[in-house]
């Protein structure tokens, strides 16, 4: 994950002195300079962080055996806040597991960002297919299956400040164990509380539920600011 660069262009301004029989004397005389670029090394920003609490499993998998309809979605919401500059999400990382077999048969896994509806996911503002940058166990049994912390990096996807979903899902297929993401505790900075399940995809209704956060950290770049130029009296 690279780093956050903030750009900044601005044009010098040379300071002349003022000539006799100037205009105004008070005033430096403008006189426009190369282009002067610089850079700010930022970091890496994490813009939500629920850890995972091993109290439940929700699945979200398009070949799920144990939901009623064979398919169950789920998504999570969250709040962009950066003054106005927005963010190019690039990462997620999740928690969960497969049941009740413990046998990963899962390849791809798709993300999708939401604008926010009224409480519930939006329409889709940017969507990725992609297979986990790692599937790492991390020594933890719950519900008798091993928990995997997944970590799928995806395409940038730009977010103004604002309250947005963030769904993600696998396939399967019928026939073998079924995906869960685990619970997690509440971001009290950037989450918002509750979670949201659909039983089609795409999704045709979804069903809001107030109680359930999700394990996931999320992870992106500040969008890079540029300041044109500015002048000096």
């Amino acid at each position: 994950m690279k780093a956050v660069k903030l750009t900044f262009i601005a044009l010098a301004m040379l300071a002349v002195v003022a000539q006799a029989g100037a205009a105004d004397s008070r005033k430096v005389l403008e006189q426009n300079q190369p282009p002067v670029v610089r850079e700010i090394d930022t970091g890496v920003a994490t813009w939500l962080a629920q850890a995972p609490n091993q109290v439940n499993g929700i699945f979200s998998d398009l070949g799920c055996d144990m939901c009623g309809t064979g398919v169950q979605i789920i998504a999570d919401n969250f709040v962009v806040s950066t003054g106005g500059v927005g963010v190019n999400m690039n990462q997620a990382m999740i928690w969960g597991g497969y049941y009740p077999g413990n046998l990963p048969t899962a390849a791809n896994f798709e993300v999708s960002f939401h604008s926010n509806a009224g409480g519930v996911p939006g329409g889709v503002v940017c969507q990725a297919s992609v297979v986990p940058t790692s599937d790492v166990l991390t020594g933890v049994t719950l519900f008798g299956v091993s928990e995997h912390l997944l970590t799928l990096d995806f395409p940038s996807c730009t977010l103004a400040d604002g309250t947005y979903w963030i769904e993600i899902h696998t396939n399967t297929g019928l026939g073998t164990d079924d995906w869960f993401w685990e619970t997690g505790n509440l971001d009290g900075t950037h989450g918002v509380a509750g979670s949201a399940w659909a039983t089609a995809y795409p999704a045709t209704a979804w069903n809001s539920d107030p109680a359930t956060d999700l394990a996931i950290t999320l992870n992106g770049d500040l969008v890079p600011v540029e300041l044109q130029s500015f002048n000096i009296e």
